[in-house]
């Protein structure tokens, strides 16, 4: 009855979000930034359309807001970097590929299972329902607990393939630096070349 009766909570929440939006406005710029300067080469077509920053109340429960950038998706075909706050759990960095993005970069992300793995990414393997993005033992798996040759099969028999990083929402003042450098990292293992601005 005293949380019914006190608005000052949802005041409260609204805040935060409004706050957690401008942290994302603010890192949307920084990689359109960053992406106009690189060397796309074949992902070009991938920046076709623009950032999209997006909300939402009830995933799992709970209030969440997404930016994606880069963002195609298209029947089967998807290419798209997806930063995620979620309330009460933390702010991710994923990488979503299936159809032909996953073919063509699939490859590449297998040879960088190392220098993943040491930077503490995981792997998709919820086969159910791609759409998923918490980070419990029946949705990813950390890249560390793959052998080279089990992740290569992984990328290859994966509909979806799911490369991601979590983030604590305690890193609030510098977590953007760290989605931004997720983000380049996870391009640039797709072939995308950045320049110092």
């Amino acid at each position: 009855m005293d949380l019914m009766c006190n608005a000052g909570i949802i005041l409260t929440k609204n805040r935060i979000l409004a706050g957690i939006r401008h942290l994302l406005e603010g890192l949307q710029q920084h990689m359109e930034q960053a992406a106009y300067l690189s060397e796309r080469g074949s992902l070009s077509e991938m920046f076709r359309l623009p950032a999209k920053i997006s909300k939402g109340e009830n995933y799992l429960g709970l209030p969440y807001l997404v930016l994606d950038y880069p963002r195609h998706f298209e029947s089967r075909n998807i290419f798209a970097v997806r930063t995620l706050f979620w309330w009460g759990h933390s702010f991710s960095s994923t990488l979503h590929l299936s159809g032909d993005p996953k073919e063509a970069y699939g490859p590449a992300l297998a040879a960088a299972r190392e220098t993943l793995s040491r930077k503490q990414y995981y792997a998709g393997i919820n086969e159910e329902d791609p759409w998923q993005h918490h980070f419990e033992e029946d949705n990813y798996r950390a890249l560390a607990q793959f052998s080279e040759e089990a992740f290569a099969t992984h990328v290859t028999r994966a509909e979806h393939l799911k490369i991601a990083a979590a983030f604590p929402l305690r890193d609030i003042h510098f977590v953007a630096e760290d989605l931004l450098e997720s983000w380049k990292r996870l391009l640039g293992i797709c072939g995308m070349s950045f320049r110092e601005y």
